[in-house]
């Protein structure tokens, strides 16, 4: 059937699908085009059937946009997704002339990169401009230059140059109507293994805050979101009681860059779960927190609020190094009496660790590999490492570009922060070989943790390991193979 493009299509027929195609181990969902989903559902009244959310985690993305033949689609990504994202949509463009909208991390920091396969691209959060987008197809059942021209916060092609808008303001959190993670796949809802915990959990997804106050020269969180802005308690909580009532969750992970920005936060936050009996229906949360922020009064708050696995970015065992990557806010001492008192109050801990920074020198790299000695003996739960890498819109990036070893067209594949045998950021004084040499030794102490981590479960949980191999061998051995054998 031909349309006529000069009649407004109506709400009800207009079908919208927002693309992740990002797959992970931990397999946690695509939460961004969530709040988009929902906010398109609620704000432009779109009919929920006629709105999908999938990604490669669990859909065959390209045959599940094949049956569902939107109107819209949205794609999500993030700097190493790009190219999947390009190839994507210049092969739905082949078949179908229909609009894509690219919206995540990587346009927002890099909009000089966006190809002409993307109708449009979504500057920082999406909920307001896609829905102020989806408004216009409405209208007009295309994107009409003129017309973009009117919507802030977008990049488009005008000829062969990419127009910019004005940036929107932020919006105010508490507005956003909750998330419903109906959207996603429901696997995201079965019990899985927590390894930290040593058990299976259904997983709630709380993001209770955008942004990080803090601006470490390798992030570019605060670069992408902003001023920090806080979910209040009140919201939080409901959050977390929609997916208690809806799903059965009993293990809150929360996404938040920096969930423990206060004691008197965390607290509030215990008040709003305890008015509405969630407290005695939550098994544990885990959260990231920061090691200049840890005290007694923060480490009681989060054991009183169940938050008993905290994730620390670690980075380096190296004052030096460190002082560099956080802008001085932190210190190796800092980190370890921060282990040594969350450990005090019976809080797990996780932690991450960078090689290759700028400046950084072996002798500094082997500074991280005796912190990862201290943390053993101090029974630190999991740790993990990362190849320093240059991702836009950071100080990272910035060197690197002078250096002539990343462009706005680069293959953003490469930026993999696991892959060791490119490290963009390394000192020209140091060979790729032993850059390799110093990295792998501190791998090769990693696996402890993983082993551990991996024997505490299936000792706890042997029944429900065996049910959880057989019922995805694929998935389950490749992971133990990455996590133990695979450097």
């Amino acid at each position: 059937m031909i349309l006529d493009t000069k009649q407004e299509l109506k709400r009800e027929e207009l079908r919208v699908i927002l693309v992740s195609l990002q797959s992970d181990a931990e397999r946690v969902p695509p939460v961004g085009l969530v709040y988009v989903a929902t906010y398109l559902q609620n704000k432009l009244k779109l009919p929920k059937k006629n709105i999908r959310v999938v990604d490669r985690n669990y859909f065959d993305v390209e045959k599940e946009v094949e049956k569902f033949n939107p109107d819209v689609i949205g794609i999500g990504a993030m700097t190493i997704n790009y190219p999947d994202a390009v190839d994507f949509a210049s092969k739905i463009k082949k078949r179908k002339d229909i609009p894509i909208i690219l919206g995540g991390v990587h346009i927002s920091t890099l909009p000089a990169s966006l190809k002409k396969c993307f109708d449009v691209g979504v500057i920082g959060e999406g909920e307001e401009t896609i829905s102020e987008l989806l408004s216009l197809y409405l209208k007009k059942r295309k994107f009409i230059k003129k017309d973009l021209k009117k919507i802030k916060s977008i990049v488009y092609f005008e000829g062969n140059e990419i127009r910019s808008t004005l940036l929107r303001e932020p919006m105010k959190l508490d507005s956003l109507p909750l998330p419903d993670f109906k959207f996603a796949h429901p696997n995201y809802f079965k019990k899985i293994e927590v390894p930290g915990v040593g058990g299976t959990r259904i997983n709630c997804y709380l993001i209770s805050s955008r942004g990080c106050p803090y601006r470490c020269v390798f992030c570019s969180t605060s670069r992408f979101w902003g001023k920090m802005r806080l979910h209040s308690p009140e919201y939080t909580a409901r959050i977390i009681e929609k997916n208690v009532k809806e799903f059965g969750a009993n293990h809150i992970k929360i996404l938040d860059d920096l969930f423990t920005i206060s004691a008197e936060r965390v607290n509030l936050i215990k008040r709003e779960l305890e008015k509405r009996n969630l407290l005695d229906k939550i098994k544990e949360m885990e959260g990231t927190v920061r090691a200049n922020l840890i005290n007694d009064k923060l480490c009681r708050e989060i054991k009183n609020i169940k938050l008993n696995l905290v994730n620390f970015g670690f980075e380096s065992g190296s004052d030096k190094v460190l002082k560099y990557l956080k802008a001085g806010t932190v210190s190796v001492e800092m980190n370890k009496k921060a282990i040594l008192l969350c450990k005090k109050y019976g809080i797990g801990v996780y932690g991450s660790l960078m090689y290759g920074s700028p400046g950084e020198s072996i002798e500094d790299m082997e500074k991280t590999n005796r912190f990862i000695d201290f943390c053993v003996k101090n029974k630190v739960d999991n740790l993990w490492s990362f190849v320093a890498t240059p991702f836009p819109a950071t100080p990272f990036w910035e060197i690197a570009l002078k250096k002539g070893k990343v462009s706005e067209d680069m293959n953003f594949k490469l930026l993999d922060h696991h892959y060791s045998g490119r490290p963009f950021l390394l000192d020209e004084k140091i060979s790729t070989q032993e850059f390799r040499d110093v990295f792998f030794r501190g791998r090769k102490k990693l696996r402890k943790f993983k082993i551990s981590l991996i024997k505490n479960f299936l000792i706890k949980n042997p029944s429900n390991a065996i049910k959880l191999f057989l019922k995805e061998p694929r998935y389950y051995g490749s992971r133990v193979f990455k996590q133990i054998l695979k450097q």
